[in-house]
Parts: C-alpha cells; structure tokens; sequence
C-alpha cells in the first residue's frame, strides 16, 4: 500500500538539485569557492535537509595531494557569487511536487571550467562540516557522493535572510589534471515562524 506523507506545518516546499561542476584545473588555491547557495527572502526561512559531494578527477594527477571538501555558512550575504553555472530554479524546476511554490532561492551555482567570483559575504571563520579527499592520480572518482550535512534531530542550519553557504576545497590542490565537484542538494522553504526540528 502506498503511503503518502504531509508536508509537516509551515513547509511551502521541498526542493532538490544535483549539479556537476565543469573540469576545473586541479592547480586551484585553497579555499577556492566552488559551490555557491544564496537565500535572501525578507520573509521566509530557508532548511537544507541534506548535503552530499563527490568529486571525480578527469585528466591524470601526477602527486596525489589531500584536498578537503568543507561546507561552511555565510552570513551578510548581501550579493550573489559570480561567473560558474547558474542553477535554474525558476517556475516548477526542481520541486519534489508541482503544487509546491516557486522555489525563493536567490541564487545557486556552480563551477564551470573557473571557480566562482565572491560576491560580498562574510564566511564563518571554520566550516560546518568537512569531509576528507585525497585525490589520486588516475582518471576517476576519488570521493565518491559522501553526505557532508544532514538536518539534525537537535536543531538544523536555518538561513535566514542574506544567508547561505559555500562549498570549497579546504587546502590548495595538485600541480597537474582536472576534477568535477558533484553536488547533490535538498532543502525546505518555511514560513518565518517555523523551525523544523
């Protein structure tokens, strides 16, 4: 028997994407922006759910090198991250039912082939969340899609208003290759008076 569930009070929607980055020079800075989430509704709350990433290398590596994948919250993010791939997320794109509203995602983006241009936010001095990636040398997939966050039964990351998040490499990458970040993403849009626990 099917069984149909609520969307538990409050909820206006539930949302996905999973998005793969172009082939980014694997020679890349440390604390490289690579994926960007912005939300800057006045009046609605924004609830990640869950969170994985997964990386794959493209073109040799000649060392591998250890390259951390860390999450980390930003806050007066006044205006969007630039260049990359924009995610659409317009009239019924990425609703888990088309009766939900339009998602109020201010901006979501992704590497293309160069990283991400900052947009003017302040991050959190240490990541909410980091998972280990040491990249190999050969063609593959040296991270596979690995859960960086899940909503917690305690309290979730909630954003608020010119809020959001940011996902980059913790420490510099290797001298040689390529590599694509996987991003695979869920999340509630709520009223404000409402955290969902």
């Amino acid at each position: 028997m099917a069984v149909i569930f609520a969307p538990e009070p409050g909820v206006l929607g539930l949302y996905t994407i999973g998005v793969t980055s172009g082939s980014i020079a694997a020679t890349l800075a440390a604390l490289s922006p690579l994926f960007s989430f912005r939300w800057g509704s006045t009046t609605r709350l924004c609830v990640p759910d869950f969170i994985s990433v997964g990386v794959s290398v493209n073109s040799v590596i000649t060392t591998s090198v250890s390259m951390p994948i860390e999450l980390v919250i930003a806050r007066g993010f006044t205006a969007s991250d630039s260049v990359g791939t924009a995610i659409d997320l317009t009239t019924n794109n990425n609703k888990y039912r088309t009766s939900f509203a339009t998602s109020l995602v201010t901006d979501a983006r992704i590497s293309t082939t160069v990283l991400l241009t900052a947009g003017t936010r302040t991050l959190d001095a240490q990541a909410a969340a980091v998972i280990p990636c040491v990249t190999g040398t050969a063609i593959g997939n040296p991270l596979a899609m690995t859960t960086i966050y899940s909503r917690s039964s305690l309290f979730p990351i909630v954003l608020a208003q010119d809020e959001g998040l940011i996902i980059r490499n913790q420490s510099a990458g290797p001298a040689t290759g390529t590599f694509t970040l996987h991003v695979q993403m869920r999340w509630f849009e709520t009223v404000t008076e409402l955290v969902i626990i």
